[in-house]
Order: C-alpha cells, then sequence, then structure tokens
C-alpha cells in the first residue's frame, strides 16, 4: 500500500472570495503570470522531465506562447484570467488547478436562457427568463453550424479541459450560454432548438447578468448540504457514515471528526449494513480510507490483496520538499505511524535526490516494506454488508478509497466517480501578481492498475438526484432488503 498525501486543490475559481483584485496593466500582468506559471510547471511538475510523457513539456511551452499571443491585446481582468484558466484546462488533469483570490471583476451576459445536460445526455433549457424565446425542456440542437456535443467541447472542454469525464459536464454545462467576454470564445449568433418535435431557429440577443444572478440560475436547482460528518442508523438498522472530506489537517473538520467515526466503526461490524457515504468528497489523505479498512476489513485482509505493481516516482525540487516537510508539521500527533513512516521516507529520498541533482526520485520505503513485529492477525469475519456510495465529485483520495473499498469487498453504489491522471499528492502555489494561484502535483504513478483519467463505474447506479439524501436512503434500504441472504 502507498501513503498518499494530497494537499487539498481549489480546482475552481468561485465567484466571491476576498476582495476585487485592483484595476493595472492587465497585459503585463498576464504575461508575468504565464511566464512564472510555464516556470513552476517546468521545476516542480513530474510531467516536465517524464519519459512517459514526452508531450509534456512541448504544450506547456505552446500555451506559453498562447498566453504571450493572448497578452498582447489584454485590456481586461478577463483578458488577463481566461488565458491562464486555458493554460492550465490543456493538460486535462484535476490536481493542477488555477483559481483567483479575491472577487473576480467579471461582466457576465446570457441570452436569458441557459442549458444544461439532462439523464439521456441531451442539453437542455432548465431555466430562463420570462421572456426568453424558449421554454424550459427544450432540446439545443445547435449554433452557428455547430452540433451541440461540438459546441460543448470547443467553448466549455477548452476552459474547463476534461470533458471527456461525466462528472466535469454536469458541472459545467450550465455554462455553454455564459459569455465571460472571452476573445477566444466568442458569443454565438444563431441557435437550433427542437420544441414539441418541431426545430425552432433563434438569435439570440446578449443582456448582463450579474455574477450572484448566474450562479444562482445555473446552480439553484441543486441541493446544498453542508459537508456534515455523521453516523447515524437508519430504520432498519444500518449504519450511516457521512464523510464528506479526507483533509489530512488535524485541526480542519475532518481531522477533527474522521478519528471518533472510525473509532465508532468498530462497534458496528455487526450491524445489518453500513453504508460508507463520500458524497461531496473530493480528497485529502489516503491515510483515512486506510484506517477505515483496518478497523472493519483488518489489516490482515489488507495484506491478503494482490500486491500492486505500482512504482511511485517524485518530481525532486526545493519547492515540492518543502510542501511534503510542511504538510507533516501541520499532521501533528495526528499522524499514523504508517503515515510518519511514509512521510520521513519521501522527506528523506527529496533530500538525498536535491543532493545528488536528481530530476525524479523513486519511492521505495514505505510501510509494505517496513519490518512488522509480527504478521497481522485476522479480525472476526465482517457481517455488515458494506455499502460505498460516490457522487461524480469523488476524486483524488476519495478514488483511492474507492479502489481500496471495492477490493475488499464493498458494494459501490451511487453516480460514477470523477477520475485522475497519473500526476498526483499537490502543492499549492502563487503566481507573482497575487491574483491567482492554484495546485500543482509532485508525482507520478507508474503502473497504477486505474489507468490515466479512468472513472470508477458503481455496480448499482441511482437515476435519481444524488444530493437528495432521503431518496438515496431508501433506494439502498431497498437494494439491502433485496440483497440474497
Amino acid at each position: 500500500m502507498r501513503w498518499i498525501w494530497f494537499g487539498v486543490a481549489v480546482a475552481f475559481a468561485s465567484p466571491a472570495l476576498a476582495q476585487r483584485p485592483a484595476e493595472r496593466d492587465w497585459a503585463a500582468a498576464l504575461r508575468a503570470d504565464a511566464r512564472a506559471l510555464h516556470d513552476e510547471i517546468a521545476a516542480n511538475h513530474p510531467g516536465a522531465v517524464n519519459p512517459e510523457d514526452p508531450g509534456f513539456a512541448k504544450r506547456n511551452d505552446a500555451q506559453l506562447a498562447m498566453a504571450l499571443k493572448r497578452a498582447r491585446t489584454a485590456r481586461t481582468y478577463a483578458d488577463y484570467y481566461l488565458p491562464l484558466r486555458e493554460y492550465v484546462a490543456a493538460f486535462n488533469d484535476g490536481h493542477m488547478t488555477i483559481r483567483i483570490f479575491g472577487d473576480a471583476p467579471s461582466e457576465y451576459r446570457w441570452p436569458g436562457f441557459l442549458t444544461n445536460y439532462d439523464a439521456q445526455g441531451k442539453m437542455r433549457v432548465h431555466t430562463r427568463a420570462d421572456d426568453a424565446p424558449v421554454p424550459i425542456g427544450a432540446e439545443l440542437v445547435g449554433c452557428d453550424g455547430r452540433s451541440a456535443e461540438k459546441l460543448a467541447a470547443d467553448r466549455i472542454g477548452r476552459m474547463w479541459g476534461r470533458w471527456q469525464l461525466e462528472s466535469t459536464r454536469q458541472r459545467w454545462g450550465r455554462t455553454l450560454f455564459l459569455d465571460e467576454h472571452n476573445i477566444a470564445v466568442p458569443p454565438l449568433a444563431r441557435c437550433t432548438f427542437r420544441v414539441d418535435g418541431r426545430q425552432r431557429t433563434i438569435a439570440l440577443e446578449w443582456k448582463p447578468i450579474d455574477s450572484n444572478g448566474f450562479w444562482e440560475r445555473a446552480w439553484g436547482d441543486r441541493k446544498t448540504e453542508a459537508r456534515i460528518f455523521e453516523a447515524r442508523t437508519l430504520a432498519d438498522g444500518t449504519r450511516w457514515y457521512a464523510m464528506p472530506s479526507f483533509n489530512g489537517d488535524a485541526q480542519s473538520d475532518a481531522g477533527k471528526a474522521l478519528p471518533g467515526l472510525i473509532a465508532a466503526m468498530q462497534a458496528d461490524r455487526n450491524a445489518p449494513a453500513i453504508v460508507l457515504d463520500l458524497r461531496r468528497n473530493n480528497g485529502g489523505s489516503s491515510d483515512w480510507s486506510q484506517q477505515i479498512a483496518q478497523t472493519l476489513w483488518g489489516q490482515a485482509a489488507i495484506d491478503g490483496l494482490p500486491k500492486s505493481d505500482t512504482q511511485v516516482d517524485w518530481r525532486v525540487s526545493a519547492a515540492n520538499l518543502a510542501s511534503i516537510e510542511e504538510s507533516y508539521a501541520k499532521r501533528g500527533d495526528g499522524v499514523s505511524p504508517e503515515a510518519k513512516r511514509w512521510f520521513e521516507a519521501v522527506i528523506a529520498g527529496l533530500k538525498g535526490g536535491l543532493a545528488r541533482g536528481d530530476k525524479l526520485w523513486r519511492e521505495a520505503g514505505t510501510e509494505d516494506d517496513a519490518p512488522k513485529a509480527g504478521k497481522a492477525m485476522p479480525q472476526p469475519p465482517l457481517k455488515a454488508h458494506v455499502y460505498l456510495l460516490t457522487d461524480p465529485g469523488c476524486a483524488s483520495a476519495c478514488l483511492d478509497a474507492v479502489d481500496l473499498w471495492r477490493a475488499l469487498g464493498a458494494t459501490h453504489v451511487g453516480k460514477t466517480t470523477s477520475a485522475d491522471t497519473l500526476y498526483m499528492d499537490v502543492r499549492q502555489y502563487r503566481l507573482p501578481s497575487g491574483i491567482a494561484g492554484g495546485g500543482m502535483p509532485m508525482k507520478v504513478y507508474r503502473g497504477r492498475s486505474r489507468g490515466n483519467n479512468e472513472p470508477v463505474v458503481p455496480v448499482r447506479k441511482f437515476d435519481g438526484d444524488i444530493a437528495d439524501t432521503p431518496a438515496v436512503e431508501a433506494w439502498i434500504m431497498a437494494l439491502e432488503h433485496a440483497a440474497p441472504r
């Protein structure tokens, strides 16, 4: 088992953060930040020196050239930020991110309606102004000579990346008819919809919409629930554990809540069923899923899994070393003995690599290789039927939990997960302007069984709103009652 530490990265810019970036020379800001981003990637990302990814460095150079070209005409905040977002999106990596620190002075426009994907993958109108020219439910056929799917890939996928993933399309499909004043993605002019079986072509009239109004229109139909960690008992005796984060910081909500939840699981091994609810969990530290596996299935069961041929290469750099050291320090007394060995081995390995002038260091000393006091004793058989519940946001360390618990026998239910590349373990960076920054992977997997940007499909898929907890509870109880004994 490999120990994996993930800094929690913010993958997307939010509409309201600290303070609005001051007006400035946006062309100069873009030039400086694009060059710094290029150098950050070249100096610290494993892809830049990965012989198995020969196009990575060329992609970095090409994206810098794109951003510098756009800087020639940059006059606004949108002209500054959107090329940087496109720069990062080109790598199709959920761990390589960029965000804005402060309110984005965006000037949005819309044509009076917004579309989104339905359950069958059709793009339909899902919200509209009273005077919009198309009704709710109208199916988008295409615009300006391009099909709906081609439009979405060209206009949204280009700006966010990973458009092949259901999780990405479900999140950002709502922005097809958002005009961000992006000179690379000009406003659409004429669109055709299918209404009551007939096609109707309309000319779009773009009008201002404030950011709060847009975000409410785009996502107001989604149920928003707080990230609550809890253990509860359903009517049939099923024990339900909600774990919306695997943040490894001992002072985080996860760091404070998960030790108690994991301790409670030991007494619930004989419950009729256990639900491990990972909805809204997009990662953190894989130490948590390992501890849960030890509690429910036992270390002997984990040791009995087929051995993985996975190897890990770290990008050797002073910045990456400092990040791991900082993460280790933040864990404090909350770090498990296995994770402690992992941190210390990686820190020693990166220090040695720096001293030798290496570009990559292969991680070798993990807990699997460490001397053990004796063979792990098997626990009594787990009587509870374990359900693993995911939504499309499950990524990073959440995916590692899925891989491990499924292998141990958990039944995976819910929605198809997100996915990650072979580049992992995120370090945070900030660009010179202070406006933008994000996350940068520090290591690369070799030989991982789950492929690059490969999502995990549940054994049983839930067709309704995955955020509707009462409906999901009733569905899982029905599955449990129908399960053969």
